[in-house]
């Protein structure tokens, strides 16, 4: 029986595996986000943590949220020694697809404390009614 080896992508594959799949944990999405909906609204939490508002952009289109930005550095002291560091600077991105119709007119959002609230009204067509029978 011969067995074809692909050596250049299986050894990737296999350092990859060993080195890589179990020693790092997968990251988060950055920014976290909850999502709720109340009546004819949909709220959208987002914590962002040390981004400025004038440093996160929102838009919608056919139906999809998306929340980006970049969260900038903060100045290090050049005799500061470094001992851990974990919080990253970074550009960031999620888009969010709806099933509803956002009525994008009506849009808000409030960034405080780190955590940014998009209130999304739904459109018209998209509002449950209730139709009397006659």
């Amino acid at each position: 029986m011969l067995i074809r080896f692909d050596y250049p992508k299986t050894l990737d594959n296999i350092i990859e595996d060993f080195f890589i799949a179990d020693s790092v944990a997968p990251r988060p999405a950055f920014p976290a986000i909850d999502i709720t909906e109340e009546g004819n609204e949909i709220k959208v939490t987002a914590e962002v943590p040390g981004v400025k508002k004038e440093d996160i952009t929102i838009s919608v289109e056919n139906n999809v949220l998306t929340l980006s930005g970049e969260r900038k550095p903060y100045e290090i002291p050049e005799n500061a020694q470094v001992l851990l560091n974990e919080v990253r600077v970074r550009n960031f991105k999620r888009s969010i697809p709806f099933e509803h119709e956002i009525n994008v007119d009506k849009i808000s959002a409030e960034l405080k404390d780190g955590v940014l609230q998009v209130v999304l009204p739904k459109a018209e067509s998209a509002k449950v009614r209730t139709i009397e029978v006659k």
